[in-house]
């Protein structure tokens, strides 16, 4: 034990006299969400980042994704692959990427802190890497939601010298809003000296948000379709439960209700609440949306898996009004590809106010502006986020 810790020590000096290094050459100062004033180097160039793929997003967006040489998420080093059988013995497969490892394929090949659960940080390992920057995100699955947590990995990555920078995503506000998105994405532009650039790109995301707002303002209120957020779960399913709702506390519920202009189906309190076959029935909705939950969910696995045969009488079953979102592997806290999701709930609840637009085709111009890829790079983005089924019914 006593050799352990003095190793930790050593690498914790080294750290120290390169950081001492940088910060005598050139350095600034970037007040982070907690509202503390953290001194990084001007040009930080060996990044760790915890979260999930926001960071590494606005990160590509900047220009600057080389600057990653430590990641807290083994979602992007997998491949994912998710098998299906119908109840007439019919087997089809998905699989895909996380978005950042299809379009930094290096990504794989950096030390990941993190236990490949998502539950365990490896502080001696951060340490070794020796970063200049640590960028964390609370709320993410590297980190979760737990202030007590939060705390302790704040203090075990302050105690070995490191400059940390922490942002706090809409999961760990535990509300609807996604406004602070953008005070995310700034934080992250002031750390490299680009904060104009993050903003405006915060910005463009909004600007779905304001569009489907405008389109939806005046629905009357009986009008508004109800929509579940539905996560057919294995875990879940196993223990006797359906599947998962969320409900009105989650922001989720905010795209449904205050961004799309539709009622969330279930309307009670909690994020992925276990729901049985009769509780379903029970919040009837006109619309179900398929998230990322304990893996991908195809709208065919909800007509055709023997294990949904309890809810085939569900109106939103029986009209095909089942979508699936883009998939997010690690289903973490809202990313930069979060319009996506919005625009597939609008079109969903409203096809007519949105029979104009073409999602599957805007999926290709937004990677393409957002990311800064040509087109056929775009569609494969496309494709690992596994939106084709688009393509088969003119979404």
């Amino acid at each position: 034990m006593q050799h352990h810790f003095r190793k930790l020590r050593q690498r914790t000096a080294l750290i120290l006299l390169i950081l001492l290094f940088s910060f005598t050459a050139e350095a600034r100062v970037v007040t982070d969400m907690r509202g503390i004033a953290v001194t990084i180097p001007d040009e930080p160039c060996r990044v760790a980042t915890i979260d999930d793929g926001f960071i590494e997003g606005v990160m590509t967006h900047l220009g600057v994704i080389d600057r990653v040489k430590v990641i807290g998420s083994w979602a992007m080093k997998r491949d994912y692959r998710y098998h299906f059988q119908s109840r007439s013995g019919e087997n089809w497969e998905h699989r895909g990427w996380h978005t950042m490892k299809f379009l930094h394929p290096w990504l794989d090949q950096l030390p990941c802190i993190n236990s490949p659960q998502g539950n365990m940080l490896n502080f001696e390992a951060l340490a070794a890497a020796a970063p200049d920057l640590v960028i964390l995100r609370a709320g993410d699955t590297s980190v979760g939601t737990s202030p007590e947590k939060l705390q302790k990995t704040i203090a075990a990555i302050e105690g070995l010298g490191l400059p940390l920078l922490v942002l706090y995503s809409p999961t760990w506000f535990r509300k609807a809003d996604l406004a602070s998105m953008k005070t995310e994405a700034a934080v992250i532009g002031e750390a490299f000296g680009q904060r104009d650039k993050a903003v405006a790109l915060a910005d463009f995301l909004a600007e779905t948000e304001q569009m489907i707002r405008k389109r939806t303002a005046d629905v009357p209120e009986p009008e508004r379709p109800s929509v579940l957020f539905f996560g057919l779960r294995p875990d879940v399913r196993r223990k006797g439960a359906a599947g998962t709702a969320h409900g009105t506390d989650t922001p989720e519920s905010y795209i449904i209700e205050s961004v799309v202009g539709a009622r969330n189906a279930y309307q009670g309190p909690g994020r992925a609440v276990p729901m049985s076959a009769e509780q379903v029935y029970a919040c009837d909705p006109d619309i179900i949306i398929l998230p990322t939950a304990s893996g991908y969910h195809p709208p065919r696995e909800l007509y055709e898996a023997p294990y949904c045969d309890k809810l085939q009488e569900l109106d939103a079953v029986k009209g095909r009004r089942v979508y699936a979102l883009p998939w997010s592997p690690m289903n973490a806290s809202r990313r930069v590809e979060y319009p996506l999701d919005m625009l597939i709930i609008a079109k969903a609840a409203y096809p007519d106010r949105f029979g104009d637009v073409d999602v599957y085709g805007t999926a290709l111009t937004f990677y393409q502006k957002v990311y800064h890829v040509d087109e056929a790079t775009a569609r494969g983005l496309r494709s690992t986020q596994l939106l084709d089924w688009m393509a088969d019914c003119g979404f």
